[in-house]
């Protein structure tokens, strides 16, 4: 990840954001800022209206809710996001950002994380399927579980102490009149309150709803007599330290989880309980709730603008939290007999959802993979059981397409469906079956021309939806011909970047090397060869949202070069591997950055010969490593003319180059940063870590010169750390590279 520390400060739109490698157990993240963001996307949020109509399912659904509840208040938040899009980036663009408790079975999980742990030893990398399921709203606008979208600010009028008791009536911790707990020397103290008073307080100053809050501390602590480690103040080491909210609580194991969530407690002094719950209610609500995820829906999937972020900043991984939440906030209204007061809920709405709600994971065993027949006469039946009607025989060597593989037995068999070689579909015993090698006949860099779904064998029907493709995504051929005509379409067999395989129908994509009128344009695939990668953000210009990260190496399709020149860079509408659409800077007015692997109009659009990676440019400054040189630069850039001079105005035609030397590129001018020279000799030698020695003991001044040089490991910062990597790779052990 290419992320950078700061200090949070919602008003000033610095915002904390929950990174995909290391995430909560079930708790809430704050782990590192990935770009300060001033542009909201165009969202609105509007009164319930007739308007709702253009998207399919919502309607009906919330006039069946108003009916029942003539109070009840609907505010339509209009997300202008595409919903396939959503998708991408809340499963593929971040594996881990969504999770399932690991006893689900394999349609729930991630089919590329498999058993992997994220999150915890205890979960699972969630599905598409069933991130689709959880995040359409039409499955859970209902009496049970509305209440996700239930509007979280604090509401004196409805929201009451009674409501508070029942939501913590099975916390047996959190009962009586007062609340006793240990002190950080071993000693009890007393709170002379109870918990539901404490919550009370906690919500009414910092403005959320006490419900809301009283249920985080269940779905955090659970029920039963005792809470969980982090809320005890006995786990050792820690004793006398709350985190009843398991605020910064991160980590890959349960110990790492509660131990940072602890070392975080004691850093900010949450000595009791009531210090804990009312610093974590201020958190909540600063962080979250009067920051446009104000309800638990919004707080779970990030799609909501207003702060200049989306889906990074997401308070939990459980990916079903949602409902657990909402179903506890709706018990204790209705228990507190509120359930037909005047409550607001807001919904959102995406662009091009499905025309029906996204259905629950089904337990298939999807795949796509290529078997051989192993026995004569091997019935292939319409059905699961040797009492269906018969389709076919099959023999010793006959091979099928397998597309999905039972889990459970019927009559003593195993039935997998197969595609016959005609595309009829059946059911084999697997015993009569074995797996073999791809069975392929091309191998063809394509993209997809449109927005289309991938399925797991060929035909619109008896088949599986694997994924949404993205327009412009690229994929790799490797099966044509071979099935034609079957639900009105010719289907190819194609690969995904992650491994995964399905069919597609052959009018949905176009082969990169053509210019066969298509609807893709004049696309390109390009390699990132910046050795610090690339961030792909959602419009052009260095102050938007970051849509995702991409390493050294990776390829991805460029639908549209130099759409816009803004902060200095050339910037490029690109598709993702992984299908999510957004722009790259390629450099200033040269791809310095990428470099063209294949084209459909058969040439690099600028004519540059890219050789190398040691340098880039940004803003003013040529940033390099440490064997750069003058050679280097004029190796990259051949149709350019280059002039490098010293600080003095003396000009170097050849060799070695500086901090603080002077590049100039046609009209352009660039100050030279060497990483690791500090003191702009050009070498990096004893000399320059102990000029970063100085400048950190206070007894030597770095000029704003080479304080970028001097800044080796390119935190922002000059630091022990850069003394040690120029050391290191003085000696040989590591190397300085962008």
């Amino acid at each position: 990840m290419k992320t950078n520390q700061n200090k949070i400060n919602k008003h000033k739109l610095s915002k904390l954001v929950i990174v995909c490698t290391i995430l909560t157990m079930l708790s809430y993240v704050f782990l590192n800022i990935i770009n300060q963001n001033e542009v909201h996307a165009t969202q609105t949020r509007e009164p319930y209206s007739s308007k709702t109509n253009q998207y399919p399912g919502y309607t009906e659904l919330i006039e069946n809710l108003k009916r029942n509840h003539p109070n009840w208040n609907f505010t339509i938040l209009y997300t202008g996001l595409d919903w396939a899009q959503v998708i991408k980036n809340e499963t593929t663009a971040c594996h881990g950002r969504n999770v399932v408790p690991k006893g689900k079975s394999s349609a729930w999980k991630c089919s590329i994380c498999g058993e992997k742990p994220h999150g915890g030893s205890d979960w699972r990398c969630a599905s598409e399927a069933a991130v689709c399921y959880y995040m359409d709203p039409r499955n859970w606008l209902n009496d049970t579980y509305v209440f996700q979208f239930e509007n979280l600010s604090y509401n004196k009028e409805i929201q009451k102490i009674e409501g508070v008791q029942k939501i913590i009536s099975n916390m047996g911790y959190m009962q009586g009149s007062t609340v006793t707990y240990t002190k950080t020397d071993g000693t009890q103290g007393t709170i002379h309150k109870s918990y539901a008073q404490i919550i009370m307080e906690a919500a009414e100053q910092a403005g959320i709803s006490p419900l809301h809050l009283a249920s985080r501390l269940y779905q955090e602590q659970g029920g039963g007599q005792r809470p969980g480690s982090t809320a005890t103040g006995t786990y050792p080491g820690y004793t006398g330290y709350y985190n009843y909210l398991n605020i910064k609580a991160s980590g890959s194991t349960n110990s790492q989880v509660i131990v940072n969530g602890l070392e975080h407690a004691k850093k900010n002094g949450w000595t009791d309980p009531e210090k804990s719950i009312k610093a974590g209610a201020t958190i909540l609500a600063e962080n979250y709730i009067k920051d446009g995820q104000d309800t638990i829906y919004l707080q779970k999937f990030d799609v909501d603008s207003s702060d200049g972020t989306l889906y990074y900043f997401q308070y939990m991984q459980n990916v079903s939290v949602c409902l657990t939440e909402g179903s506890n906030a709706r018990k204790a209204y209705e228990e507190a007999g509120f359930i037909n007061n005047a409550i607001e809920f807001v919904v959102p709405v995406y662009e091009n959802m499905p025309e029906t709600p996204c259905q629950e994971p089904r337990d298939l065993g999807v795949i796509t993979q290529n078997v051989k027949v192993k026995g004569n006469n091997v019935s292939i039946r319409e059905g699961a059981s040797t009492s269906s009607a018969r389709i076919t025989w099959v023999n010793t060597g006959d091979t099928l397409l397998r597309i999905e593989k039972a889990s459970v037995t019927n009559e003593g068999y195993y039935w997998d469906k197969v595609v016959l070689p005609d595309g009829r579909k059946g059911y084999i015993a697997r015993n009569y079956i074995v797996e073999i090698a791809d069975i392929t006949n091309c191998n063809d860099t394509v993209v997809a021309n449109t927005s289309v779904n991938l399925r797991n064998g060929p035909g619109t029907s008896g088949t599986t939806v694997i994924t949404t493709l993205i327009k412009g995504q690229v994929l790799t051929r490797i099966e044509t011909g071979k099935y034609n005509n079957i639900d009105g379409y010719n289907w190819d067999r194609v690969k995904l970047s992650d491994g995964r395989q399905g069919y597609i129908a052959q009018n949905y994509i176009e082969p990169i090397g053509s210019n066969n009128g298509g609807n893709v344009g004049q696309v390109e695939l390009i390699k990132i060869i910046c050795n610090s990668g690339l961030k792909v953000r959602e419009a052009p210009g260095t102050n938007q949202r970051v849509a995702t990260y991409l390493d050294k190496g990776e390829i991805l399709t460029r639908l549209e070069a130099g759409v816009s020149n803004a902060n200095g860079y050339t910037w490029d509408k690109v598709v993702t591997a992984q299908g999510i659409e957004g722009y790259i800077a390629r450099g200033n007015a040269t791809e310095q950055y990428v470099e063209v692997v294949s084209s459909n109009n058969g040439s690099n659009n600028n004519g540059t010969t890219i050789k190398n990676d040691k340098f880039k440019l940004e803003s003013a400054n040529l940033i390099c490593e440490p064997d750069t040189t003058v050679e280097t630069i004029k190796e990259r850039y051949t149709n350019k003319n280059i002039i490098v001079k010293k600080a003095d105005g003396t000009e170097i035609t050849t060799g070695n180059i500086a901090t603080g030397d002077i590049v100039k590129m046609e009209n352009k001018t660039y100050t030279v940063v060497k990483l690791g020279d500090a003191n702009g000799d050009g070498k990096i030698t004893a000399g320059d870590y102990v000029v970063i020695k100085n400048e950190i003991m206070g007894s030597g001044k770095i000029d704003e010169k080479t304080k970028l040089g001097a800044d080796a490991n390119q935190d922002g910062k000059i630091t022990p750390g850069d003394y040690v990597i120029i050391k290191n790779h003085i000696m040989g052990s590591e190397k300085i590279n962008l």
